[in-house]
């Protein structure tokens, strides 16, 4: 029995009946060891389900940057949304990851190499790269087709806006690129966005009356 072995068990436990199935005893019994013993490994479910993530994040493939960083960041974030809808529990987990492992690492290492020629600081780089990770979860959600049933609320005196909008609107599937789309453009605005002006504070001294 090995950790990676552990925590490859946990993943499948997850996958198969979500996160908070995975426990120190429920896993304890499907490896077929006693509770205490995982804790020769892992010293509590935290570590574990922080090598969980590290261990479905050595998934990714990072090919070398191409010089075109938006379209590096979106290529992989694309596998990245495959990952958190192969693992609908990898949300939750990378939510309250403690400590990144090796493969998490080598992402954001990743990352900083396809932005190293980009001029923002680097905590905007790191933003971008967490927003990346972000939208990646989200639009791994399945989500419900929106039908005329959706506005069933919709007063056209009080929404005068939206009823204009839908009443003038062609009906049209769902965008295929919608992801790319809001994920390029995100990325554009954090990264490209210039700088807030310096605020420089005045003080102003109010002495005795004359």
């Amino acid at each position: 029995m090995t950790l990676q072995g552990i925590a490859a068990t946990a993943v499948a436990l997850a996958d198969a009946q979500g996160l908070a199935a995975v426990t120190m005893r429920s896993l304890a019994t499907t490896v077929g060891v006693s509770a205490p013993g995982l804790y020769r490994y892992v010293v509590s479910r935290d570590e574990l389900v922080d090598h969980m993530v590290d261990l479905v994040s050595a998934g990714l493939e990072h090919p070398p940057p191409s010089g075109d960083w938006v379209r590096d960041l979106v290529v992989v974030a694309e596998q990245q949304r495959a990952l958190f809808r192969a693992h609908p529990w990898l949300a939750e987990a990378v939510a309250s990851l403690r400590v990144m492992g090796p493969h998490v690492l080598d992402h954001f290492d990743w990352g900083l190499a396809v932005l190293a020629d980009v001029p923002a600081p680097s905590s905007r780089k790191m933003e971008a790269l967490a927003l990346t990770n972000g939208i990646a979860a989200l639009s791994a959600t399945p989500s419900r087709p929106v039908g005329p049933e959706t506005f069933t609320a919709l007063d056209a005196g009080r929404h005068p806006r939206l009823a204009a909008l839908l009443a003038a609107a062609t009906p049209t599937p769902p965008s295929a690129d919608l992801f790319h789309r809001v994920l390029e453009g995100l990325l554009r605005a954090v990264l490209t966005a210039p700088a807030p002006p310096a605020v420089t504070a005045r003080v102003t001294v109010v002495g005795p009356p004359a």
